[in-house]
């Protein structure tokens, strides 16, 4: 049965981390303000949103939610964005995607003001992880190499399947792991026979939102598999992965719940942390 790489201990370690420069910022009457802005009521988005809201008043971050309706147009949206980049008292932004309706997300997060975006979706965020020099990095993707390294999983030198090519998961996720010298080959939707490729990964990470996805036939022995998708289903939170057939064949599996998600959470946080500091001199 595979080992589970629960993401609480991480969680914990990186909020332990980040705590003592909050209270720095604060004894500079500075407290740092995450703003979230989303369209329409997207179950998934709204559970992140809830768990970002928790987790940033215990580390003392305000987060404040901006929902627009999810027939808002793209002025709208843009116009939403461009007021929270000219707020000094915001230091970041998160837009929560998939968008609804025509919006193209490609266009709007240009309009993401580049210090705030904590989320690393702005082309210039997207343009600098791919060159190889991280500033923001959007947080799950983040979250799938500090998992691996948190329990001392190697990554140089092993061959890693990206099932989906997202802008916030499966493209960064891969420049990550190529970054850690792994050797990276990106699936999606039209690509032909994803389990032979999956077969022969040491590393498998997947996230595209479709519950169960991947199965147990589709790897190999001791492959380690990272579960990266969310779906809220009437009997809760359920993952990429069908842990019934993938745990008895995985070396070690990332649990849905209780994998990524507190991570994730953490290290946006971080993110935010690190923009204030930035933004008030410092860092």
């Amino acid at each position: 049965m595979a080992r589970l790489l629960h993401g609480r201990p991480l969680a914990e370690k990186i909020k332990a981390e980040t705590r003592p420069r909050v209270q720095a910022l604060a004894a500079r009457k500075i407290r740092p303000r995450l703003a979230i802005v989303s369209v329409g009521a997207d179950p998934a988005a709204h559970t992140y949103s809830e768990r970002l809201t928790r987790a940033g008043h215990a580390l003392e971050i305000d987060v404040s939610h901006a929902g627009l309706p999810r027939e808002a147009t793209e002025a709208q949206l843009v116009a939403a964005l461009e007021e929270i980049g000219r707020d000094a008292a915001i230091h970041g932004v998160i837009l929560m995607t998939p968008l609804p309706g025509k919006l193209d997300e490609g266009h709007i997060v240009d309009h993401i003001a580049v210090a705030k975006d904590v989320e690393g979706m702005h082309p210039f965020s997207v343009g600098w992880l791919a060159d190889g020099r991280p500033r923001f990095v959007p947080s799950t993707a983040e979250a799938v190499i500090e998992l691996l390294r948190f329990y001392e999983i190697p990554i140089r030198g092993c061959h890693a399947v990206v099932i989906g090519r997202s802008t916030v998961i499966g493209r960064p996720a891969a420049y990550l792991l190529l970054r850690n010298d792994a050797t990276v080959t990106i699936t999606h939707k039209h690509t032909a026979d994803i389990p032979r490729l999956t077969r022969d990964a040491d590393i498998v990470v997947v996230g595209v939102g479709q519950a169960g996805f991947l199965t147990g036939e589709m790897i190999r022995a001791g492959t380690t598999v990272i579960d990266a998708g969310i779906t809220v289903t009437p009997q809760g939170l359920a993952g990429d992965v069908d842990a019934e057939t993938v745990g008895p064949v995985a070396g070690a599996l990332s649990p849905v719940p209780g994998g990524l998600g507190a991570v994730t959470t953490a290290l946006l946080l971080r993110n935010v942390v690190d923009a204030t500091e930035r933004q008030s001199g410092k860092g």
